[in-house]
């Protein structure tokens, strides 16, 4: 996948590959919907085939990719757990079998666990000399200090023009507000079906109580942990517009209204958590509670 606002990123990574000089541990850190992930999948088949064939092979499949000299690693159950941090130091041992280098790529690598954390710190104090470790990550800084020191860390900008020549798709242009500019979020909503929160909370608020079934139903079929965040975002870009001066009644009434609307935000952040972290959570229950919620919001305060 060609993501034109990494265009800086793969030059200055492909030239460190060809002088022989790329750092052992990387860490490609990004917003999520920026594409760490993605550019960890350039990298590793960079530095598999240095020779060009990361440049004309298609990323599909890429994770999987079945070769002895590459592993990637990914959360199970949105956890790395040690265990998988300790095969990879048992892969990193020893001359590569078929490329030039191994490439071991740690996807979401603040995922790991406090044991899997230790482990690796031991191999990247003890780097091979034929083996790559690309930890990728859209938290970078809830990794500990001292894996970040022992990497080389590579920033992957955000560039809102690039991401809107590339997103040519306009449903997913469409959902760039909703996902503060995130192209690869837009794009992953717009292949779901997901609307701009404005348009379905416009019919929500609006609708009668048929229109407002259908909408859960509608909801339902979404990612509800995105769900929750778009609405948030949503809510809080609402809030965050300029404003004329006010009566002291006017800011009073804004003050309350705006209490509301927190509390509200209060009741998405406690959804999130539940379809999150519980397995047992009731998700139509839970959203028909915020469909609630939000028209008795709508009485009393409209957000534009």
């Amino acid at each position: 996948m060609n993501l034109p606002w990494q265009d800086a990123n793969k030059a200055s990574l492909s030239a460190a590959v060809e002088a022989g000089r790329l750092p052992h541990a990387l860490l490609l850190s990004a917003y999520p919907g920026w594409g760490a992930a993605s550019l960890g999948e350039w990298l590793a088949l960079k530095v598999l085939t240095p020779e060009g064939g990361s440049s004309t092979r298609a990323l599909a499949g890429v994770r999987q990719l079945a070769h002895p000299d590459f592993r990637w690693l990914a959360p199970e159950k949105g956890v790395i757990p040690v265990d998988a941090i300790r095969r990879l130091r048992d892969f990193s041992v020893g001359a590569p079998q078929l490329a030039p280098a191994k490439a071991a790529v740690i996807e979401d690598a603040d995922r790991m666990n406090v044991n899997a954390a230790n482990a690796l710190l031991k191999t990247l104090e003890e780097p091979s000399a034929n083996t790559y470790l690309i930890l990728t990550s859209q938290r970078a800084g809830a990794l500990s200090p001292t894996i970040r020191s022992r990497c080389q860390n590579v920033a992957v900008p955000r560039n809102a023009r690039a991401a809107r020549t590339w997103l040519t798709d306009a449903k997913a242009q469409r959902l760039l507000d909703d996902y503060d500019g995130a192209p690869l979020l837009a794009w992953t909503g717009a292949q779901e079906g997901e609307r701009p929160m404005a348009e379905l909370l416009g019919e929500l608020g609006g609708g009668g109580a048929d229109r407002v079934v259908a909408l859960v139903d509608e909801m339902l079929a979404l990612d509800p942990a995105r769900l929750s965040a778009r609405w948030a975002r949503f809510l809080v870009n609402s809030m965050g517009g300029s404003a004329p001066a006010l009566s002291r009644a006017a800011t009073e009434w804004r003050n309350a209204a705006n209490r509301r609307t927190f509390a509200f935000i209060d009741e998405l952040r406690w959804f999130h958590l539940q379809v999150v972290l519980s397995s047992s959570a009731n998700v139509r229950l839970l959203l028909e509670r915020l469909c609630h919620l939000w028209r008795a919001l709508e009485r009393n305060q409209t957000v534009q």
